[in-house]
C-alpha cells in the first residue's frame, strides 16, 4: 500500500473517526477528521485529500449530495462511503455518482485497508493509462511519422539525445514517450530544470564558489539512476554545468545503471551553438530531433480540435457534437506560439463557454491572442515553474483558470498544466479565494 497519501475521514460519531484515524496512522497515512459536510467542505478546500472515507449519513447533508459536491470541486479525490444494512441500496446508488467502493458496519481493519488499497490502484492505473493516451497522440502526416520513428529509435537504442522545439510543442510529452517504450521504464524518470541551477548560483556567491550548484546536477542525475534524466533549457547551463554534463554523456559505463539523459531546448541550433562549449554542442547537436510546430498545419489542428473537443467533453460532462465554421477558421488562421498547450487551452476554454450540443460563433471574440489564456511553456511542463517571482501573473491565471473551470480545481489544473497538489499549495500561497 503506498504511504504518505492523505485521508480525510468524515463521521459525527468521535469515537468511529478516532478509531479509523488511529488504524490508519499506524499505516503510515495522513488522515485529518471532520464530523460533518459543512466541516468536511471547509477541509477540503485548505487541503488537498487523496482520498476522503465518509458515512453516508451526517449532519448538515447526506452523503450522496456530498459526493457530488467533491465530485465538482475536485473529481481526483477518491471517496469511499461508509454504510450501515440498511443503507446498501444509497451505497450502490453512491457508486453510480463516482464513489469508488462502500464499506459495510462494523468497519474491520483488513477490510478497510484492502479497500483503500485497490482504490489507489485502480487510481494509479486510470491515471497511467490516460497519461500516457493523453501524452502521445499521434497526428496525422509525414511530419509527425517522423518524428514518432526518431523517437522510438531513441528509446529502443537508449541514446543520449537533444530535442528542440518551440515553447508548448511537447518536448515534455516526448520525452515521456521515450520513456515509457524504453527499456528504463521500470526506473526512476527525473527532470530538472536549468534554472534551478541558475538560481542556486545566483542565490549565493558562496554556493556558487562551493559548487553546490553542480552538486545538485550530481544529485539529481544519481536520482535517476539505471532510468532517465531529462535536463529542460540546457541552453541556460553556465560552463560548469556544461563540463559536469560534458563528463555525464561521455563517461557512463554501458551497464545496468546506464542513464539515458535526454536535453531539451527552445533555442535554434545556430542560438544553442553560440551559448555552448563546443564539445559539448557537436555531441548532442548530432542526432538531435527538431519537434514540430502547428502554425498552417490544417490536418493536424483539426486533429487536435478533435482531440481535445473529446478530452473536454468527457472532462467537463459536456455533450458538444459540433463547432461553428467560424471558429474553425479562425483556429487554422491562428498562427499558435503556444503551438498544441495553446490549443487544446484554447479548445477547454471555448468547450466551457458553450452551452448546448453547438459552439457558436459568438464565443470566438477573445478566445485567441493577448485574450486568451496562454500556456507559457512547453506541453506538460508547468506553467509556474517558469518564474517564481511573478507571483501577480501566477495568481492572474490562477484565477483565470478557477474562473474558466468554473471552481474546478482539477480542470483548473488541467488548464494550467500543473499537477492539482501544486494548484492547492500556489491557491494557499497567495490567498486565493475559491
Amino acid at each position: 500500500m503506498k504511504m504518505n497519501k492523505s485521508i480525510l475521514i468524515i463521521d459525527d460519531n468521535l469515537t468511529v473517526c478516532l478509531m479509523l484515524k488511529s488504524w490508519l496512522v499506524k499505516k503510515g497515512f495522513q488522515v485529518e477528521t471532520a464530523s460533518g459536510a459543512n466541516e468536511a467542505r471547509q477541509r477540503v478546500k485548505e487541503q488537498p485529500f487523496d482520498l476522503i472515507l465518509t458515512d453516508i449519513r451526517m449532519p448538515e447533508a447526506d452523503g450522496l449530495s456530498f459526493l457530488s459536491w467533491v465530485r465538482k470541486y475536485d473529481s481526483d479525490i477518491i471517496v469511499i462511503m461508509i454504510t450501515g444494512y440498511a443503507d446498501v441500496e444509497s451505497a450502490v446508488l453512491s457508486m453510480k455518482a463516482g464513489a469508488a467502493d462502500y464499506i459495510p458496519k462494523p468497519i474491520e481493519p483488513e477490510h478497510l485497508f484492502n479497500k483503500i488499497e485497490e482504490a489507489f490502484q485502480t487510481q494509479e492505473y486510470k491515471q497511467k493509462r490516460n497519461r500516457f493516451s493523453n501524452d502521445f497522440i499521434k497526428p496525422p502526416g509525414k511530419e509527425y511519422q517522423l518524428l514518432f520513428n526518431q523517437l522510438d529509435q531513441i528509446a529502443e537504442q537508449s541514446e543520449h539525445r537533444l530535442l528542440i522545439g518551440d515553447r508548448g510543442t511537447g518536448k515534455a510529452s516526448a520525452v515521456k514517450y521515450i520513456y515509457e517504450k524504453g527499456i528504463h521504464h521500470s526506473r526512476p524518470l527525473i527532470m530538472l530544470d536549468a534554472d534551478q541551477l541558475v538560481s542556486n548560483r545566483i542565490g549565493s556567491r558562496q554556493q556558487a564558489d562551493s559548487g553546490e550548484g553542480g552538486s545538485l546536477l550530481l544529485e539529481k542525475f544519481n536520482a535517476a539512476r539505471g532510468g532517465l534524466f531529462h535536463i529542460r533549457k540546457v541552453d541556460q547551463l553556465d560552463i560548469n554545468f556544461q563540463n559536469q554534463l560534458l563528463n555525464i554523456l561521455t563517461k557512463q559505463a554501458r551497464d545496468e545503471n546506464f542513464t539515458q539523459v535526454i536535453m531539451s531546448t527552445e533555442k535554434s541550433r545556430l542560438s544553442l551553438e553560440k551559448t555552448l562549449i563546443p564539445k559539448l554542442f557537436r555531441l548532442i547537436e548530432e542526432g538531435s530531433v527538431t519537434l514540430p510546430t502547428l502554425k498552417g498545419k490544417k490536418q493536424v489542428i483539426n486533429y487536435f480540435i478533435s482531440y481535445f473537443l473529446h478530452f473536454a467533453n468527457h472532462t467537463l460532462d459536456k455533450q458538444i457534437k459540433s463547432i461553428d465554421q467560424v471558429i474553425y477558421q479562425q483556429m487554422y488562421d491562428y498562427a499558435w506560439p503556444g503551438n498544441i498547450q495553446e490549443l487544446k487551452n484554447t479548445v477547454i476554454k471555448a468547450a466551457l463557454l458553450t452551452d448546448g450540443n453547438h459552439m457558436p460563433a459568438c464565443i470566438a471574440p477573445g478566445l485567441f491572442g493577448k485574450d486568451s489564456l496562454k500556456q507559457k511553456s512547453d506541453s506538460a511542463e508547468p506553467i509556474l515553474i517558469l518564474d517564481l517571482r511573478k507571483e501577480n501573473y501566477e495568481k492572474e491565471k490562477i484565477l483565470e483558470a478557477l474562473k474558466l473551470s468554473k471552481g474546478n480545481k482539477t480542470m483548473a489544473a488541467s488548464i494550467l498544466n500543473i499537477d492539482r497538489k501544486t494548484l492547492y499549495n500556489k491557491i494557499k500561497l497567495y490567498n486565493v479565494t475559491t
